[in-house]
């Protein structure tokens, strides 16, 4: 009797093993696309700063490998891109504020090999 268990325990995990992906196996692509704009209206260094590194574009970069599917993330950022600022309307104290993005970043996504 024990070795029936044994033996039927033995073939559940060997077996349930044999047929596991290995997490060693990537498929990369590379997309490219725009970021959003920084939020509200700031003087052209801080908004400039904001939206070409740090956290911000971070997040969005990622995003951007999280709009091809479920399962991709991100791997690396290949091209930052170029800085775009467009300058806000209305009265700001004499001073011009703006709001920036990055356009045509390049981002490398990469996602575990499906199948066994």
């Amino acid at each position: 009797m024990k070795f029936k268990i044994a033996l039927i325990t033995m073939l559940f995990v060997l077996s349930s093993q044999s047929f596991a992906k290995s997490t060693d196996e990537w498929v990369y692509e590379s997309i490219t696309g725009d970021l959003k704009q920084t939020p509200g209206c700031k003087d052209k260094a801080t908004a400039a700063k904001k939206a070409s590194s740090g956290q911000r574009f971070k997040k969005y970069a990622k995003l951007l490998c999280g709009s091809k599917g479920y399962g991709w993330a991100i791997d690396k950022v290949t091209d930052k891109g170029k800085l775009v600022c467009e300058a806000c309307e209305g009265e700001y104290e004499g001073q011009e504020k703006y709001r920036c993005h990055m356009e045509d970043v390049v981002v490398q996504c990469k996602q575990v090999a499906r199948g066994f």
